[in-house]
């Protein structure tokens, strides 16, 4: 039997609370394909959806309660997201647009939920969703645009945005004097340049993040042969930018880099381009550091501190489409594309085995175990897959397929049961 249009509100929240986790997804979906601008990189893609849920859990306390129109209170990550949004100069106009299609949807399955469970009292319960919900989103847009338009106008009149004008500026190829962009940003666009994306630990404040950030590019300088002075520009109050212009014969040790970090316990990770010549070198090595961030935020806390664009060249030209990576790989893999431990020990040891040349004994060596170990174990593998190495193309792919298995783990990989 249905109860009071209060006990209607009461069920329709609990029932969204216990399909929060898919609630969120739909609705984060939703938004950013109705607002391409809000559709960004993976680490604002995360910023965004934490900042749904923490409206999602505010407003459905709420729509339960009594409380007044200035009890509400935006969230922190909610305002977290709209400071990175004005950063990266996103309208402010994407933003509250994106709320109100979010309120739209919200609604929707209200709504539904309250006829589903509310009987006769379903008129009024949807009366309450309505008129709070409406209270909600005017009040937070109100905090959201407020907190925009500050950090807006302190990044504009920070050196940082100008530094960022500037850069985008060269990025897109509207820069007409060379000249004076190299005197704005102190830096110059002539030699080779490697791009470096820099960010913290999600937990860290914004405060001292800057000052980890700032470390982490004096601590670069001499692991890029002592470069000319970098050029830092912040993405965001958590983010930076760096290029080095270096020598072009210049390798990078990425095992050197990743020693640093650690021993200064540095809360950050780094996704490192390759080395090219000139402003296409510039641009180019920027393009190849965001692919590897990319890399980085799908593989998520299992990959390593560090990783360049070398390590990872293949993978960044397959990861665009992660949906069809994760087919390419469990049609090469076929049960071995099953996440478990098991498999991890066998796909570790026939991607170490491949790229030693098939060699038992270094790939023993690599691996620290005996050589009859790596052979029962690529045997193993072998006979899941159902591979023969005399099928050249098949194991050009089955050598791919496990990198991209090696990097991106349970992105690409089908959940497994533990073995």
């Amino acid at each position: 039997m249905a109860g009071s249009s209060d006990e209607v509100v009461r069920r329709v929240a609990a029932e969204m609370l216990r399909n929060r986790d898919q609630l969120i997804s739909d609705l984060s979906a939703d938004m950013r394909a109705q607002v391409e601008a809000l559709d960004l990189d993976t680490r604002m893609r995360g910023l965004f959806e934490a900042g749904t849920t923490d409206n999602l859990l505010a407003v459905l306390e709420f729509v339960q309660t009594d409380a007044a129109e200035h009890d509400v209170q935006a969230p922190a990550r909610a305002l977290m997201y709209a400071r990175a949004l004005a950063q990266r100069d996103v309208p402010l106009s994407a933003l509250i647009r994106g709320y109100r299609i979010g309120h739209a949807g919200f609604l929707d399955i209200a709504m539904r939920y309250a006829v589903e469970l509310g009987g006769t009292d379903s008129a009024a319960a949807i009366i309450r969703l309505v008129n709070r919900t409406a209270v909600y989103i005017d009040r937070v847009c109100e905090q959201v645009g407020i907190a925009y338009e500050q950090e807006r106008d302190r990044w504009v009149g920070s050196r940082s945005g100008l530094r960022q004008e500037w850069v985008a500026r060269l990025l897109d190829g509207s820069v007409a004097d060379v000249a004076q962009a190299e005197q704005v940003l102190h830096y110059s666009l002539a030699g080779s340049h490697v791009a470096v994306n820099v960010w913290t630990d999600p937990e860290i404040s914004p405060q001292v993040a800057m000052d980890v950030l700032d470390t982490v590019r004096g601590t670069l300088i001499p692991l890029f042969d002592n470069a000319r002075r970098p050029l830092m520009v912040p993405t965001d109050e958590r983010e930076i930018r760096l290029w080095f212009s270096i020598p072009r014969e210049f390798a990078i040790d990425v095992t050197s880099i990743e020693r640093a970090i650690s021993a200064m316990s540095l809360p950050v990770r780094l996704a490192i381009g390759g080395c090219d010549a000139g402003i296409a070198g510039f641009r180019r090595s920027l393009r190849q550091a965001d692919q590897v961030r990319e890399i980085v935020f799908l593989a998520g806390d299992s990959a390593p501190r560090v990783v360049a664009y070398d390590q990872v060249a293949a993978i960044a030209l397959l990861a665009g489409d992660v949906e069809a990576l994760r087919e390419y790989v469990a049609d090469c893999l076929g049960e071995l594309a099953s996440d478990n431990q098991r498999n991890l020990w066998l796909r570790e040891t026939l991607r170490v085995f491949l790229a030693n040349n098939r060699s038992y004994a270094a790939a023993a060596q690599e691996l620290a175990v005996h050589r009859n170990t790596i052979q029962y174990r690529v045997q193993q593998a072998l006979d899941l897959i159902g591979h023969f190495f005399h099928d050249h193309d098949g194991t050009l792919h089955l050598h791919l397929a496990l990198q991209a298995a090696h990097w991106l783990g349970p992105a690409v990989l089908r959940p497994g049961t533990s073995r």
